[in-house]
């Protein structure tokens, strides 16, 4: 286990400081289980993703995103609430998370891991838990206790100490997310979080730009905001 939080891996988790605990991109509570390419649009899903949402929502949201990504959890922890409350739960849109290492990578694959091994219908929550947790995820990888972070991390989800370390070994489930990871490189993600609108790639990084396009998509009229400016956060490069 020790090799997943080397001191390399905290030396990289200083570089990251303070700046990656903001909406600035990452290179390099919903309840939802793994599903298989079908139903209703089941062109915009391939295997083991995780989906919460109506499969008979008119709109699929792709989003690949890293739980180690500063901008990533930003977006989660500001954005995605309204977000889902809005069109996800009112069966207008379908929301998948795909797993895409950015940030410091031992983390991103701990905390993929852990949710992968925890129970399926706590994935979402897990990953949301690990997003509010990420200041202090860094904080604590900063003063050398990063294992101690993840193995928190893992009793939350349901885990054990053995069962985190078991966990950390399971390269099939390791190679799952991997080969989702692989379908974002395919189709050009290079940083998170990065977002596929029923297929096609969008900059939207707000409430307001992801309206201004699923709203028609919805056949809904976007809001006047000639007074509101749309902003935008660069995005975080994969390693």
């Amino acid at each position: 286990m020790t090799d997943y939080f080397k001191i390399d891996s905290l030396k990289r988790a200083l570089i990251v400081g303070l700046a990656a605990l903001t909406l600035t991109a990452c290179s390099g509570g919903d309840s939802a289980k793994p599903t298989s390419a079908t139903g209703s649009n089941s062109e915009y899903l391939v295997p083991n993703d995780h989906v919460t949402g109506s499969p008979d929502a008119p709109v699929t949201v792709v989003e690949y995103a890293s739980v180690a990504c500063g901008a990533c959890a930003g977006w989660h922890n500001q954005v995605y609430p309204e977000f889902k409350k809005k069109y996800v739960d009112t069966g207008k849109v379908r929301y998948v998370f795909r797993e895409y290492v950015t940030g410091v990578p031992e983390y991103a694959d701990a905390g993929f891991m852990i949710a992968l091994c925890a129970a399926d219908e706590n994935y979402f929550k897990n990953i949301a838990f690990q997003f509010k947790r990420f200041n202090q995820i860094m904080k604590m990888g900063q003063q050398g206790k990063a294992r101690d972070a993840y193995i928190g991390i893992a009793k939350s989800a349901g885990l054990s100490e053995d069962e985190f370390v078991t966990c950390m070994q399971n390269q099939e489930l390791r190679d799952q997310y991997k080969a989702k990871m692989q379908t974002g490189v395919d189709m050009g993600v290079t940083a998170t979080p990065a977002f596929f609108i029923n297929g096609k790639k969008e900059k939207v990084y707000t409430l307001e730009t992801i309206e201004d396009v699923i709203l028609p998509l919805l056949g809904e009229p976007i809001p006047d905001r000639t007074a509101e400016t749309d902003a935008e956060a660069p995005e975080t490069k994969a390693e």
